[in-house]
């Protein structure tokens, strides 16, 4: 059975320790996001509907396997709301009488 998250569009960056850090001023992580055009064309479409767009964040721990530093991995992904069935909807659809 397929998942709902097989046609999911997501972004997936790593965080890695700052190791330019001096300061408590400076950042503890930094990484680069790129957006790819279909992620950006989803934020586009909500948006014109006038919902705003909303990400999903999930973050795990990984471990370069080349240089053993560690880092995390971030995944974005749009929120979908739940979908919510109207009772009303449902009142005339049967042929049953209860």
């Amino acid at each position: 059975m397929p998942s709902r998250y097989d046609n999911e569009l997501k972004i997936d960056f790593a965080l890695f320790p700052n190791d330019k850090r001096l300061t408590d001023k400076h950042p503890v992580k930094n990484g680069k996001i790129e957006f790819t055009k279909p992620f950006l064309k989803q934020m586009l479409e909500r948006a014109k509907t006038g919902t705003m767009p909303v990400l999903n964040v999930a973050i795990w721990n990984r471990t370069a396997k080349t240089t053993g530093k560690e880092y995390e991995n971030v995944r974005l992904t749009m929120h979908q709301p739940a979908v919510q069935e109207d009772a009303a909807d449902d009142a005339g659809d049967d042929e049953f009488p209860f």
